[in-house]
């Protein structure tokens, strides 16, 4: 069973207020129509902000024409993730641009997981099908959104948490580079890895709400792709070990392929290569469970209180962090990141290309259940294999976008949308977003 509506692009609800064809408040109160509708099922909301939606709804339409104008996000309904507040730096932004706040959405314990489920807020289902988690750890936000409920909403992105729930239920998003968003997360930014970033159904929704969190209006303006550009298209597993350690599953593959296609079709280059893969195997899990550890640390949440899977993830955190060398446990990752970049830049540069182009993931997602009652070893391995491209792209610190491209079945026969992802260097936000406008048209 799918569980899905179609609201108005954020873009079209922001200028149908500022025009003065439907009030925020109006459109506010359709949001918790379709919340109260279709949540029941999905479990994407863990609160509503009735209040405080009201509260801006109402600023907003008692706002002048003039001033109410000058809103690019006039009245547009959104949803927040559970790791950040109204006032964090990343939210307060769009809500001074006019945005109405609906909710507060679902998260796995610290955001260590693939899969969205808790025994506080239930398991977080995918709108496509039901029978299939909405990926996490922003699986919560990625719900509300792939299913109609708001046309925006707010998540964050320690290694592909953004991109994961967007690729499995179907939307768009982007994990900018370090310092385009004022991100402010638990543990420091999980020691650097996250940024926070928007989920929409369109490439232009997240570039409206990029430009608005970034403070860059230009990001608004998704333009032509920079000329000289080229992408490098890469298919074979990231994560191996002498082996491909992960299966990429036929789908996948085909909608990169299908991608390239699409870029070559508007007259851009696209060659075949492959991404390097760490070679220290475990430094994708050292910075993941490192991450975990500090925002653990962060939050004061006692081990007592953790998840049996969490706690051994944030335990492992901690003797990686203390063993990392000389004393000081960031020392040997720092030294596995730089050497994994030089490689990545290297084979960009012989290459001679600007752009990743991968799949997003490598399986459908896994089933919606109680992974939070499993061992550490079942919702390590349920993460890893359907999610083996997104982490090199916080590991970097370099921004990533995943679009939707081609289709597949479910195991349930349900047609899931296929996604890629698109990796650039520091500062390619735009171009990022230019090539997924690309894709996401067609090439038309």
């Amino acid at each position: 069973m799918a569980v899905t509506t179609d609201p108005l692009s954020a873009a079209e609800t922001a200028e149908a207020v500022r025009t003065g064809a439907v009030g925020a408040l109006a459109t506010l109160d359709a949001a918790f129509d379709r919340v109260g509708d279709l949540d029941p099922s999905l479990h994407a909301f863990t609160s509503l902000l009735r209040a405080d939606g009201r509260a801006a709804g109402a600023a907003v339409d008692a706002a002048s024409p003039a001033d109410r104008a000058a809103l690019p996000l006039a009245g547009v309904s959104l949803a927040v993730k559970s790791t950040v507040t109204l006032d964090n730096p990343v939210v307060a932004p769009l809500l001074a641009a006019g945005a109405v706040p609906v909710g507060i959405t679902a998260a796995p314990q610290l955001c260590a997981w693939g899969m969205t489920d808790s025994d506080a807020h239930g398991i977080t289902r995918n709108p496509r099908d039901l029978a299939l988690s909405a990926g996490g750890s922003s699986g919560g936000s990625a719900a509300a959104v792939a299913s109609g409920m708001v046309p925006l909403a707010v998540g964050d992105d320690g290694m592909g948490s953004l991109r994961i729930p967007a690729a499995a239920c179907g939307i768009v998003t982007i994990k900018p580079g370090p310092g385009v968003v004022p991100t402010r997360l638990a543990g420091d930014n999980w020691g650097g890895l996250a940024e926070s970033g928007p989920l929409a159904r369109t490439v232009g929704d997240v570039a409206l709400a990029l430009s608005v969190m970034a403070g860059r209006p230009e990001l608004a303006d998704v333009g032509p792709v920079p000329g000289g550009t080229r992408i490098g298209m890469s298919v074979a597993s990231p994560i191996r070990l002498g082996r491909d350690l992960v299966r990429i599953h036929a789908p996948w593959t085909r909608a990169a392929r299908e991608a390239a296609e699409v870029l070559r079709g508007a007259d851009l280059v696209v060659v075949d290569t492959t991404l390097p893969s760490p070679t220290d195997p475990v430094l994708y899990l050292a910075r993941w469970t490192t991450g975990v550890a500090r925002a653990a640390e962060d939050e004061n949440l006692p081990l007592s209180a953790m998840e049996r899977r969490t706690r051994h993830h944030a335990l492992l955190g901690r003797t990686v962090f203390r063993r990392g060398g000389a004393g000081d446990g960031d020392t040997r990752w720092n030294r596995g990141v730089e050497t994994l970049r030089a490689e990545v830049e290297r084979a960009m540069d012989s290459a001679g290309i600007d752009v990743w182009l991968t799949p997003s993931l490598a399986d459908v997602p896994p089933e919606a259940t109680d992974w939070h009652r499993r061992s550490w070893g079942r919702s390590l391995w349920a993460s890893m294999r359907f999610s083996p491209f997104t982490p090199l792209a916080n590991v970097l610190g370099w921004p990533a976008v995943s679009v939707p491209c081609g289709t597949t079945h479910t195991p349930l026969g349900r047609v899931l949308p296929t996604s890629v992802q698109l990796v650039g260097r520091p500062g390619s936000e735009a171009t990022l977003l230019a090539l997924a406008a690309v894709i996401e048209s067609g090439g038309r």
